[in-house]
């Protein structure tokens, strides 16, 4: 009894230690265990959806089908087959579909609707949206190209932004155009960095889809519409030839194919933009193989760069003259001519781009219809440009912050001052500087700007201020043929507790084309100040002249021949030489860039002679040297009675980015008697 009392303690001793120990570990387990079913039915859940991405990646995603398709039966009045019309990409050769466009319209061949891709969308959205071709080429070849992008920090996935381009194409079809109401229906077809499909767009903001249209990744950052973020169709597909046919049975293409025989296939970046290609090209021929129902007009262009942005012109004489070799294939296509509502739209378009013509060829800008800002990069020597800065001698490496509304710019600059003319090691500093500019009228410019520069002796942390306040008005300018201007500008420089100096310019500039040779002159007046104290005012006139011979035309052999002078006409001497005038010398780096030993006159008389090449040599079709050019020159100084000179080799050229950014600079070697040394300078022009 005693036994089986004692067995049962233990027994029951047993459960309640079940009871207290082990029945919160089951709970924890089967917790666990839930917890680890649940978290494999939603990685099988994503899983599955991760297929399902994949599984429809193919198909794809189509904005505004519906309205589409009744558009182009409005055109039609559902009483024959539309006429459809692709456009496809190939970057500058897309410029070959404006001849084409030309040709067709010639012979009263209007499409009921346009697809296309990549830069054949931008011929395509411009024509539907009611230019005409020759407006289109107008368009593009009195455009400053490199003017129209500017070099930005990554950090929206592009190293370049087409603000320019944006605001051009809203002032001439309008800030609050749509797709949707465009004369002609038009399909761009883009790709999604998202759901990594293709999408189809037929409504949305004109110049978004524009932008997104040629959205060529790590060059442009991707645009976003309806939760995606758009990229160049063309990455992906190179002739969206098989969306036509879901829309009619008849077909124009125009093709701007690619095939350089003569590319370097053992350079990296050609192997990787040659890579791209491929599989375009693949999919390019089973379309049109799988498609023998159509009317091809393959543009002669394909042995073209894609960087030729240079050459519109002569590409859309090449596509027209593609498009008149398929006449006979034409002759069945129905001939419904331009319509007057197209014509009354033409009229005002022609109005705008004159307008917008005009605001381009005084400053190379273009007012925004709306506030903006960018983030982008200053490379800049301040002896480079239109706007002569007689008390600044430095280039300037920096990231500029701008911001623009309307006629109205303004911005700030931080980074680097440095100077590149010396004889032994160039020299920096800090800057940090604010700007604005005022655009009261086309031709008309008030600016402002303000820098500060540290390092300076003796003590870095004190600066040195540089003012410049300017007023620029273009009074007659005829693009490539004449210009008269008028300028005027103050300036102010000081290190606080060194030297002062002060400048007041203002005269008229011009130049004048005239056949082989190129005309440029000069008057004005000048009053330089030392430590800002009124007795120590000087006044001098000063009168330029130069030209250039140039028999082979623009590019070839060319002589330029200069005179310049400066006269104190106080009577007071002290006239003083600036690095802006032109004579290359160290004794001039003193920080305002400047030096008098002169009583009477400055006076520099230079002649150069050298050869502009016409090769423009590329680097794997990213980098292209345009301008390339080599000259002797010697330029020869008479101040009173005293002679010097200074003589040596000088290049230039400019650096563009895929043909669509140019980076001028110039560098210059060469001997001085003023300083008795070697002297060199390297300058360089980029702000965008």
């Amino acid at each position: 009894m005693i036994a089986d009392l004692h067995i049962a303690g233990k027994l029951i001793l047993s459960l309640s230690s079940i009871q207290r120990y082990c029945i919160p570990m089951l709970k924890r387990i089967a917790a666990a265990f839930l917890a680890v079913l649940l978290l494999l039915s939603s990685i099988a859940a994503s899983s599955d959806l991760i297929g399902d991405a994949l599984l429809i990646a193919d198909i794809p995603i189509t904005y505004g089908d519906e309205g589409f398709r009744e558009r182009i039966i409005e055109r039609t009045k559902g009483e024959r087959d539309p006429v459809g019309l692709v456009l496809s990409g190939g970057s500058a050769r897309a410029f070959a579909h404006i001849g084409v466009l030309k040709y067709l319209e010639e012979q009263g061949i209007v499409p009921d609707f346009i697809i296309s891709n990549s830069m054949g969308s931008i011929i395509g959205l411009l024509y539907a949206a009611g230019l005409s071709p020759d407006n289109i080429i107008d368009f593009i070849t009195s455009t400053d190209i490199s003017a129209m992008f500017s070099f930005t920090l990554p950090l929206e996935g592009g190293v370049m932004l087409p603000s320019g381009l944006e605001a051009l194409a809203e002032m001439i079809v309008g800030p609050d155009t749509r797709l949707e109401d465009l004369d002609i229906p038009v399909m761009v077809i883009c790709d999604d960095l998202v759901t990594k499909r293709e999408i189809r767009i037929t409504e949305g903001d004109f110049t978004d889809i524009l932008i997104a249209s040629f959205a060529l990744p790590f060059y442009f950052p991707p645009v976003e519409y309806e939760g995606h973020l758009l990229i160049d169709g063309g990455i992906v597909t190179l002739l969206p030839l098989e969306t036509a046919f879901e829309y009619t049975d008849t077909v124009i293409v125009s093709t701007a194919f690619y095939n350089m025989p003569d590319l370097n296939l053992r350079n990296p970046i050609t192997v990787l933009n040659a890579s791209f290609d491929i599989g375009k090209n693949q999919k390019a021929a089973e379309a049109i193989r799988s498609h023998g129902d159509f009317i091809w007009i393959r543009c002669d262009v394909e042995s073209f760069s894609f960087m030729d942005f240079d050459k519109a012109a002569l590409m859309a004489e090449i596509g027209y003259e593609s498009a008149a070799s398929a006449s006979e294939a034409l002759e069945g296509i129905h001939r419904s001519g331009v319509s007057q509502a197209l014509l009354d739209d033409r009229a005002e378009l022609s109005r705008r781009m004159e307008e917008a013509e005009r605001s381009q060829m005084f400053f190379g800008r273009v007012d925004t219809s709306s506030p903006s800002a960018s983030l982008s990069f200053d490379f800049t020597s301040n002896q480079e440009g239109n706007e002569r800065r007689y008390l600044s001698d430095t280039s300037n490496l920096a990231l500029v912050y701008g911001y623009r509304n309307g006629p109205f710019e303004a911005g700030g600059i931080f980074g680097g001052a440095f100077n590149l003319m010396t004889q032994t090691v160039a020299s920096a500093s800090l800057l940090a500087e604010g700007f604005m500019s005022y655009y009261p009228a086309d031709s008309l410019r008030f600016s402002l700007e303000a820098a500060f520069t540290f390092g300076h002796d003796p003590d870095w942390y004190i600066p040195h201020l540089y003012v410049r306040q300017g007023l620029d008005w273009i009074i007659l300018h005829r693009k490539g043929e004449y210009m008269l201007s008028f300028r005027e500008a103050l300036e102010h420089t000081t290190g606080f507790v060194g030297r002062n100096a002060l400048a007041l310019s203002s005269g008229v500039d011009g130049d004048i084309a005239l056949g082989m040779f190129h005309l440029y002159g000069a008057l004005g007046y000048l009053m330089t100040a030392d430590d800002i104290r009124f007795g120590n005012i000087h006044s001098f006139i000063e009168a330029s002249f130069s030209t250039r011979f140039s028999p082979q035309g623009e590019r070839g052999w060319f002589i330029d021949g200069g005179v310049f002078s400066r006269v104190a006409v106080d009577g007071r001497g002290s006239v003083p030489l600036f690095l802006s005038d032109g004579y290359l010398s160290t004794v001039l780096r003193s920080g305002s860039g400047y030096w008098r030993s002169s009583r009477y006159h400055n006076t520099m008389l230079s002649v150069s002679t050298g050869y502009d090449f016409r090769v423009t040599p590329t680097f794997a079709e990213f980098l292209i040297l345009e301008n390339l050019g080599i000259a002797a020159y010697c330029d020869m100084l008479i101040h009173d009675a005293a002679f010097d000179f200074s003589a040596g080799v000088g290049f230039q050229s400019a650096f563009s980015i895929i043909g669509l950014l140019e980076i001028p600079l110039s560098l210059r070697l060469g001997y001085d008697s003023l300083s008795d040394g070697f002297v060199a300078s390297f300058l360089l022009s980029l702000r965008y």
